[in-house]
């Protein structure tokens, strides 16, 4: 799914229009998403669709329909300006549905009395400003029913009701919905840690509409990367799967080493192989006895940055991709070795991924894109980034790594609330965001999944996508239990196999 404007939706629609699809086919496609995803969430019950003005109005009102039809019980409360007709209304009484039409604010009690589930749909996409009369005083009596019951879920069609759709910004009043069924296109205003405060869970439905805009960023769901993991074949041996060799870790990051080789193991590389002195290969080794050692003298890189700089280039030959920079520390003899090393894998054309002090090292190193290697994936967070960029305020994430991976030919990967993945080829969102991934090392384990996938020989694009969403499924997954906090970065390790399971063969599923 694109990433969009309001006007650019607009040029969707049209665009397919002009296929010959009708408002009404989009509307029924809509409206049946919506269903679907009711369906996935919650058992059977009752149901209050509030139906506005405008075409998510009618999607409102086709999804309570077809969650009348497979045994919800149904009520449809109406704005005084609805676009249902008379007939719409009498078939949906037919089918044993209630309606009524929502003066003012009081109906509530009685409309949404004894509700499981309210469906959102009042406001659309042309919604501007603070909500007004009627709208208002429906807007505001399901604000108040959530209140009083926090346990029932409200399912937002396309934008909850109250959003601006383009700035994510709400003037007024706005639906807090548990979920938002995004229609068509993903529209920009819904990307922002803002509008995530109102839309919930983010389920996307593609609506099948026409090509219209190209160059736009695409949204990272299971669905975009079905058929990119390789298959594991019956008669296939540990280096099938790829050798990775991984430099990270230091005295004071100890547990970085451990996660990066642990994710990446988790991520099915065949062979991880640490780089470290023997005081740090002993702590991995009793927690990890999966992974083999490339020894390092004793202080590592930050002391003796030629030597271990010499036995790791040495041994590049030996891998199919290199993890780089987590826990490294930022003392003095790391620049220089992760420059050598670095430029010793540009020779060689390895796949990179480097992370953390492997980006901060880079910094003072203005001419760093002219040596670093054509497979490159890069995982800053926004600090981490502007060390080497400058400010970057106010652009989009996904904007932001596609400017800057195509300034220095990489494949960059902007850590957040919603993660941006830029390449020369495309820039890409993944808009899950995961309060509870808020905690030290997580990066970490981002970086060994990557890295596993890059062994495995997937390009530094499909790892660096593949990997956010799997990182982001396994910390879903993960967090499932930790609702009040304290999910700690190894809780993901886990998970990751189980993530990428869904990948390898998957049904159809919207985030």
């Amino acid at each position: 799914m694109k990433v969009v404007s309001v006007a650019e939706m607009r040029q969707l629609e049209r665009a397919t229009f002009a296929t010959g699809v009708t408002a009404d086919d989009l509307q029924r496609r809509a409206g049946l998403a919506v269903a679907r995803t009711v369906e996935a969430r919650l058992p059977k019950g009752r149901l209050v669709a509030l139906v506005g003005p405008g075409n998510n109005g009618r999607d409102s009102w086709i999804a309570a329909q077809r969650l009348l039809e497979i045994g919800w019980e149904a009520v449809l409360w109406l704005s005084p300006n609805h676009a249902i007709s008379e007939p719409e209304l009498q078939a949906f009484a037919a089918a044993r549905g209630e309606f009524d039409i929502g003066e003012k604010g009081s109906v509530a009690s009685r409309m949404l009395d004894g509700a499981d589930l309210a469906i959102d749909g009042l406001l659309g996409i042309g919604g501007h400003g603070v909500p007004r009369g009627p709208v208002a005083s429906m807007v505001e009596a399901l604000i108040g029913w959530k209140a009083e019951h926090r346990d029932r879920e409200i399912v937002s069609v396309d934008v909850p009701s109250g959003l601006d759709a383009d700035t994510g910004q709400a003037d007024g009043i706005a639906v807090s919905a548990d979920c938002t069924v995004v229609l068509g296109g993903a529209k920009k205003g819904l990307l922002t840690p803002e509008a995530s405060r109102f839309t919930g869970d983010l389920i996307f439905a593609d609506l099948d509409l026409a090509e219209g805009i190209p160059d736009a960023a695409e949204i990272v769901t299971l669905r975009s990367l079905l058929g990119l993991l390789p298959a594991r074949p019956p008669d296939a041996h540990k280096g099938t799967f790829g050798r990775l060799l991984v430099v990270a870790g230091s005295e004071r990051y100890v547990g970085a080493a451990y996660l990066t080789c642990a994710a990446a193991v988790r991520a099915g590389a065949g062979l991880v192989t640490l780089a470290a002195p023997n005081w740090l290969r002993n702590v991995v080794a009793a927690q990890l006895p999966e992974v083999t050692f490339l020894p390092l003298p004793d202080g590592g890189p930050a002391d003796h940055p030629e030597e271990c700089l010499v036995r790791v280039s040495d041994s590049l030959e030996r891998y199919d991709a290199l993890a780089i920079g987590p826990g490294l520390s930022s003392q003095a003899g790391v620049p220089v070795f992760v420059e050598g090393v670095l430029r010793a894998a540009a020779q060689r054309g390895l796949c990179v991924v480097a992370d953390a002090d492997a980006i901060n090292a880079l910094a003072d190193r203005p001419d760093w894109p002219t040596w670093i290697p054509a497979q490159l994936v890069m995982t800053p967070h926004l600090g981490e980034l502007a060390r080497l960029s400058g400010p970057t305020l106010g652009e989009a994430p996904w904007d932001l790594a596609q400017r800057l991976a195509t300034n220095w030919g990489v494949t960059l990967v902007v850590k957040g609330p919603f993660t941006g993945i830029g390449s020369r080829a495309g820039s890409w969102v993944h808009a899950r965001p995961n309060p509870a991934l808020a905690t030290a090392g997580t990066g970490d384990v981002l970086t060994g999944v990557v890295g596993g996938l890059l062994a495995r020989g997937l390009s530094p694009s499909e790892s660096a996508r593949m990997g956010v969403w799997s990182h982001g499924e396994a910390g879903a997954r993960a967090a499932a239990g930790f609702l009040g906090g304290g999910l700690a970065a190894s809780d993901l390790l886990s998970e990751i196999p189980h993530a990428l399971a869904k990948l390898a063969a998957a049904p159809y599923d919207p985030r």
